[in-house]
């Protein structure tokens, strides 16, 4: 009997929890008039409204976060009126806020009062990966030494390893140039920070962006399709070195890539391909 009046108890609170999140979403206090005390009922509503506030609030710290280069592009009153309505459409799973905002990308290519700035999305996709990069865990020390395996072993047995927090955006719009001119000390003290991005949008360019983390540093390049095409298979998918350079075809020029890769800390190390025998079931 007490394990189902435990149970029952537990599902009361649930409801009572969900119906307090509707009612701050809607900011309508009808949904929990029921579960207020007479005397609370009167002052309801002027409470709702105050903790709605504070959770926007709290949305819109949390979102900028994680989405900063999105709130330099609204402006700050703008970002917190975007993050607000965010709140109510997706609101949080969990408790914890800073693992919240994953869906904002997707939300912001489908708003249409956002069409004038048909490059939003595709830079809050990268700022999420810029953030997911930062969270990343890491890797084990770089080991530049394992490179000498290039001279005597066959690229079919040789595996490159990545840095961690590696991604790689392919997009119809120059997130990439946008993102640098925000953020990147070398793009962003120019006298024209924004004259590659610019050019990008005037030519209707969009742009492949990798990120990763070096130390504790994220780093966000743009990169050439062949260079994108190396990194898909050789760093993403772990392929074997010989089948990675025939993915990226001719153009792509292995060696004058690979030491500013090692410089960079895009490439860690140069690990032996197990053999399929050794590989475990």
């Amino acid at each position: 009997m007490n394990r189902l009046a435990d149970d029952e108890a537990i599902r009361r609170e649930q409801l009572r929890q969900q119906l307090l999140m509707d009612a701050l979403r809607r900011r309508d206090v009808r949904g929990v008039a029921g579960w207020l005390r007479p005397l609370a009922r009167a002052n309801a509503a002027r409470g709702l409204l105050a903790h709605a506030a504070n959770a926007d609030e709290h949305a819109a710290r949390a979102l900028a976060a994680r989405y900063p280069t999105v709130q330099m592009l609204l402006g700050e009153d703008t970002f917190a009126q975007v993050a607000a309505r965010h709140w109510r459409e997706a609101p949080p799973s969990c408790a914890d806020l800073a693992c919240w905002g994953e869906r904002l990308p997707a939300a912001l290519a489908d708003d249409e009062r956002l069409a004038g700035l048909p490059y939003l999305a595709e830079v809050a996709r990268l700022d999420d990966a810029v953030a997911q990069a930062a969270a990343a865990a890491d890797a084990d020390a770089p080991r530049p030494d394992t490179l000498l395996r290039l001279a005597d072993t066959d690229a079919q047995q040789l595996v490159l390893r990545a840095a961690p927090g590696l991604a790689l955006l392919e997009g119809r719009q120059p997130a990439g140039s946008i993102w640098r001119a925000h953020h990147e000390p070398a793009v962003r003290d120019r006298p024209d920070a924004f004259a590659a991005a610019r050019a990008a949008l005037a030519e209707g360019r969009g742009e492949t962006v990798i990120v990763w983390r070096r130390g504790w540093a994220v780093r966000v390049a743009v990169v050439t399709p062949a260079v994108a095409a190396f990194v898909r298979s050789a760093l993403l998918a772990a392929r074997p070195l010989a089948e990675a350079l025939e993915r990226a075809g001719d153009t792509f020029d292995f060696a004058a890539w690979l030491a500013p890769a090692v410089a960079d800390g895009l490439v860690l190390r140069l690990d032996l391909r197990l053999p399929v025998s050794e590989l475990p079931e």
